[in-house]
């Protein structure tokens, strides 16, 4: 198993206005992959509804946020920042292969009123973020992030989904693959579920696996 990357050290996701996304999740995983992968759409439908597979466990992550999801035996779960509200959780392959991460942005806390209207929304807009490489998360712009937002639904409710295939800015660089789903509840607060892994090579699959699993489980409390 390759070792993670070496990289300089950034602060877990905390509560900013606006786009928010866990600089770890797209920065801090292992392995040189290089080429693009096909973009996916996911429908996400009831919880997990069979036997998890041998070895994973579910965690419920608590009312802050607000979910519970199934992760793989020895995935670890990441110290939040000194600064975090309680609102994002991740956990990490020890290899620093794969990351899981969901977060929540409540619209309590949203004074300024910056949680858009739908997940739709939400996924385009974060798209348009992103697209054209964003330095500061790490994100080279050449080659272009590949990613098509969609709509889908979750537990028959609207919803949005993204498969983002993205070139890290280290030396070496690494190609990512990032699936995303976004998902506005009746309260008005904004979830999001980040699963990222290889691009391409033999852990590939694995992690499309690992993330299919995972969005299955995905449980938001409060519908």
């Amino acid at each position: 198993v390759p070792q993670p990357t070496q990289m300089a050290p950034l602060p877990a996701p905390g509560r900013e206005s606006g786009i928010r996304i866990g600089r770890r999740t797209l920065l801090g995983l292992g392995a040189a992959v290089v080429a693009a992968a096909v973009v996916v759409g996911l429908v996400i439908a009831d919880p997990f509804a069979g036997p998890l597979p041998d070895g994973w466990k579910t965690h419920d992550l608590g009312d802050r946020v607000g979910v519970s999801l199934a992760v793989p035996e020895g995935f670890v779960k990441d110290k939040p920042a000194e600064d975090a509200d309680g609102t994002v959780a991740s956990f990490t392959d020890p290899s620093g292969m794969v990351r899981i991460e969901t977060d929540r942005d409540l619209k309590a806390d949203d004074k300024d009123d910056k949680i858009p209207a739908s997940a739709s929304e939400q996924a385009f807009a974060h798209w348009n973020e992103l697209k054209d490489g964003e330095f500061s998360w790490g994100i080279a712009d050449t080659p272009a992030p590949q990613g098509r937002p969609r709509e889908t639904t979750y537990k028959e409710q609207d919803a949005a989904t993204n498969t983002i295939v993205f070139t890290t800015t280290t030396t070496p660089p690494l190609e990512r693959e990032a699936q995303v789903l976004y998902y506005r509840n009746a309260d008005g607060d904004m979830y999001r579920l980040w699963v990222v892994y290889p691009a391409k090579g033999y852990f590939a699959d694995d992690g499309r696996e690992i993330a299919r699993t995972v969005f299955d489980t995905w449980d938001v409390h409060k519908r």
